[in-house]
């Protein structure tokens, strides 16, 4: 970042001292050969910066997790009737379950 603020520093007065010198003279080989080389390294500072500037991270998207809902093992339920019988002859049914 620090570089890059030198870089347009110096590229602005390139072009300022390039505007002085071309601006209040008529026009001779000399000043266009100065304009021509100040052009030169401006465009040079330009494209020099655009190349060496880094490629930008890839955008990286995080989606949140997908909600695994786990089902219950349904275990079906094993009921059956238990018939007995007590010492006096009494029929008794219960309902067993496991």
């Amino acid at each position: 970042m620090f570089a890059r603020k030198i870089l347009l520093a110096t590229a602005t007065v390139a072009t300022l001292a390039v505007s002085t010198l071309v601006g209040a003279e008529p026009a001779s080989a000399n000043d266009a050969a100065w304009a021509a080389g100040a052009a030169g390294v401006v465009g040079g500072l330009i494209l020099g910066n655009a190349l060496a500037q880094p490629e930008p991270e890839p955008y990286v998207v995080r989606r949140r997790p997908v909600r695994v809902y786990e089902e219950e093992v349904v275990v079906p339920r094993r009921c059956w009737r238990e018939v007995w019988y007590d010492d006096w002859g009494d029929r008794h049914v219960r309902r067993l379950c496991r």
